[in-house]
């Protein structure tokens, strides 16, 4: 320090301008000495960079909590669609569990857009600390990859937590249309190919859709909407002829009798409407649609901590009113070891993404 304090008090004199061309006999050269040769702009960018990578590695080289101290901090828990859906729903009122089971706040952010590609990504990116998580869903990881370039793997950028819920949705039809049963809907269609249509407003309803168009062999029309709202109300102005619908919307709507349930798309029947049979059941065997949640975790999460959150999951989903309030809205909890919720989501990915290519849905396939 002494050094540089005498370097800075130094009477500094700078040389006035002078109209004398630079040559080789300049202060330099007289001395015996040469110019160090400039470096490139490119050279100290990269050297720049490669300060930063290893401040990064250094960073990254840091203990990492340990189980027993996580977590020491608030966590956030992404929902990446709106306020109001039924994936944020869940994820708040597992938020309010896990923060007293955990005893540290679990804040709901929510990151919606691109049918939730740009809050899957979000976490896709995240420290993985387990700070950061993800409440994705069926369309987010088995079925918008494969329809479209998304920012994020969703088997290699994840690691799978738990499972929250599993939930069927409903095959309604409009008032307008002449139909009762799934085997008269199939039959219609089979009578008059392509004139009817169907009202989908996100990749999820969709393919569950295609799924059923290709078991019964019948060709509908995809009418796409902007949310779940205009689609509801598409259908109850007999604009569009059927829908498969989320159970929180489009079960209220079903008991007001002012829609059709004509079948649920899950593998059993559902509390709330016990008299609407499985679309198995009416006329389809062997079909079985469910979407679902669970909590994800950016990949390289520790295993301890996401062991823990796993345990913590099981214990807030399967609390009294929890139940309640997801079996209300026709879904059901279902929770899972880290082990089985990755080898599901596995599963998932190879099942759906075989529906897209048979619907050559892809336009990049």
């Amino acid at each position: 320090m002494e050094f540089w304090q005498s370097i800075v008090s130094l009477p500094w004199r700078f040389p006035q301008p002078s109209n004398r061309p630079i040559t080789a006999t300049s202060s330099l050269a007289r001395h015996g000495m040469r110019r160090r040769p400039r470096r490139p702009l490119g050279m100290m960018v990269a050297a720049v960079a490669s300060v930063a990578c290893l401040a990064a590695a250094c960073a990254s080289a840091a203990p990492a909590e340990s189980a027993a101290d996580y977590p020491s901090r608030p966590i956030r828990l992404i929902s990446p669609f709106a306020p109001g859906g039924g994936t944020d729903t869940v994820a708040r009122l597992l938020a309010q569990h896990l923060t007293r089971i955990l005893g540290q706040s679990i804040v709901v952010e929510n990151k919606p857009g691109a049918e939730g590609a740009i809050g899957t990504a979000y976490v896709a990116r995240a420290v993985p600390d387990g700070y950061t998580l993800l409440l994705g869903n069926f369309g987010t990881f088995a079925v918008l990859p494969f329809l479209q370039k998304v920012p994020y793997d969703p088997i290699k950028d994840f690691v799978g937590v738990s499972q929250t819920t599993a939930s069927s949705t409903i095959l309604v039809a409009s008032k307008k249309l002449p139909v009762k049963s799934v085997k008269e809907l199939i039959e219609l269609a089979h009578k008059e190919p392509g004139k009817l249509n169907y009202a989908a407003s996100s990749s999820s309803p969709m393919i569950v859709m295609e799924l059923f168009k290709q078991m019964t062999h019948t060709n509908m029309v995809w009418i796409p909407y902007k949310g779940t709202g205009p689609s509801l109300k598409a259908m109850l102005s007999g604009e569009v002829d059927v829908m498969f619908g989320g159970a929180l919307n489009t079960i209220p709507v079903v008991q007001q009798g002012r829609l059709k349930a004509l079948g649920m798309a899950g593998g059993h029947r559902v509390p709330v409407l016990p008299d609407v049979p499985t679309v198995a059941e009416a006329g389809v065997p062997g079909f079985e649609a469910e979407t679902w949640n669970g909590v994800m975790a950016p990949a390289g999460t520790p295993d301890a901590i996401v062991s823990k959150l796993s345990k913590a999951i099981a214990q807030a989903m399967n609390e009294p009113d929890v139940r309640k309030a997801v079996l209300a809205d026709g879904a059901e909890p279902r929770t899972s070891t880290p082990e089985k919720f990755a080898a599901f989501i596995r599963a998932e990915c190879s099942r759906w993404s075989k529906v897209v290519e048979a619907a050559h849905l892809n336009p990049n396939k």
